[in-house]
Protein backbone atom coordinates (compact mmCIF):
# COMPACT_ATOMS: atom_id res chain seq x y z
CA UNK A 1 0.00 0.00 0.00
CA UNK A 2 2.86 2.25 0.77
CA UNK A 3 4.56 1.90 -2.51
CA UNK A 4 1.51 3.80 -4.94
CA UNK A 5 2.06 6.78 -2.52
CA UNK A 6 5.52 6.70 -3.12
CA UNK A 7 4.94 6.68 -6.87
CA UNK A 8 2.04 9.26 -6.82
CA UNK A 9 4.46 11.47 -4.88
CA UNK A 10 7.52 10.77 -7.40
CA UNK A 11 5.06 11.63 -10.15
CA UNK A 12 3.84 14.81 -8.18
CA UNK A 13 7.47 16.31 -7.60
CA UNK A 14 8.93 15.32 -11.10
CA UNK A 15 5.84 17.64 -12.62
CA UNK A 16 6.47 20.12 -10.78
CA UNK A 17 10.37 20.46 -11.43
CA UNK A 18 9.79 20.34 -14.62
CA UNK A 19 7.07 23.44 -14.47
CA UNK A 20 9.64 25.18 -12.57
CA UNK A 21 12.15 24.98 -15.43
CA UNK A 22 9.86 25.91 -17.85
CA UNK A 23 9.14 29.15 -16.42
CA UNK A 24 12.89 29.97 -15.72
CA UNK A 25 13.77 29.26 -19.55
CA UNK A 26 10.59 31.07 -20.50
CA UNK A 27 11.43 34.35 -18.11
CA UNK A 28 15.23 34.27 -19.58
CA UNK A 29 14.06 34.04 -22.91
CA UNK A 30 11.75 37.13 -22.71
CA UNK A 31 14.85 38.75 -20.53
CA UNK A 32 17.12 38.25 -23.46
CA UNK A 33 14.36 39.18 -26.32
CA UNK A 34 14.18 42.79 -23.69
CA UNK A 35 17.86 42.84 -23.76
CA UNK A 36 17.79 42.72 -27.34
CA UNK A 37 15.13 45.47 -27.60
CA UNK A 38 17.03 47.37 -25.18
CA UNK A 39 20.05 47.31 -27.65
CA UNK A 40 18.54 48.35 -30.18
CA UNK A 41 17.15 51.80 -28.70
CA UNK A 42 13.78 50.07 -28.68
CA UNK A 43 13.61 52.56 -25.64
CA UNK A 44 13.48 55.69 -27.84
CA UNK A 45 11.48 54.45 -31.33
CA UNK A 46 9.08 52.79 -29.55
CA UNK A 47 8.20 53.28 -25.67
CA UNK A 48 4.93 51.90 -25.01
CA UNK A 49 6.37 48.40 -26.26
CA UNK A 50 9.35 48.55 -24.85
CA UNK A 51 7.49 49.56 -21.14
CA UNK A 52 5.10 47.18 -21.41
CA UNK A 53 7.64 44.62 -22.10
CA UNK A 54 9.53 45.38 -19.19
CA UNK A 55 6.59 45.68 -17.04
CA UNK A 56 4.98 41.97 -17.63
CA UNK A 57 8.55 40.59 -17.49
CA UNK A 58 8.67 42.28 -14.08
CA UNK A 59 4.96 40.70 -13.43
CA UNK A 60 6.55 37.17 -14.60
CA UNK A 61 9.50 37.35 -12.37
CA UNK A 62 7.11 38.25 -9.15
CA UNK A 63 4.43 35.54 -10.00
CA UNK A 64 7.87 33.17 -10.74
CA UNK A 65 8.86 34.09 -6.73
CA UNK A 66 5.32 33.06 -5.27
CA UNK A 67 5.17 29.91 -6.77
CA UNK A 68 2.48 30.47 -9.68
CA UNK A 69 4.25 29.68 -12.53
CA UNK A 70 1.60 29.26 -14.77
CA UNK A 71 0.59 32.95 -14.34
CA UNK A 72 4.44 33.67 -14.79
CA UNK A 73 4.89 31.80 -17.91
CA UNK A 74 1.85 34.03 -19.66
CA UNK A 75 3.16 37.38 -17.96
CA UNK A 76 6.51 36.08 -19.44
CA UNK A 77 4.97 35.30 -23.14
CA UNK A 78 2.90 38.50 -23.24
CA UNK A 79 6.84 40.42 -22.61
CA UNK A 80 8.47 38.61 -25.14
CA UNK A 81 5.15 39.62 -27.50
CA UNK A 82 5.82 43.59 -26.32
CA UNK A 83 9.72 43.04 -27.02
CA UNK A 84 9.27 41.69 -30.63
CA UNK A 85 7.15 44.76 -31.45
CA UNK A 86 9.83 47.15 -29.95
CA UNK A 87 12.04 45.22 -31.96
CA UNK A 88 9.93 45.18 -35.52
CA UNK A 89 9.10 49.09 -35.07
CA UNK A 90 13.02 49.52 -34.54
CA UNK A 91 13.91 47.81 -37.71
CA UNK A 92 14.44 44.28 -36.73
CA UNK A 93 17.40 44.18 -34.80
CA UNK A 94 20.81 45.55 -32.84
CA UNK A 95 22.51 48.60 -34.83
Amino acid sequence: MKRPWMVLFAIVLCAGLIAGCATANSIQSARAQLAKAKDAGAVWSAPFDFYAAEAYLEKAVKSAEVGDSKQASVFANQSKDYSAKALASVGGGAK
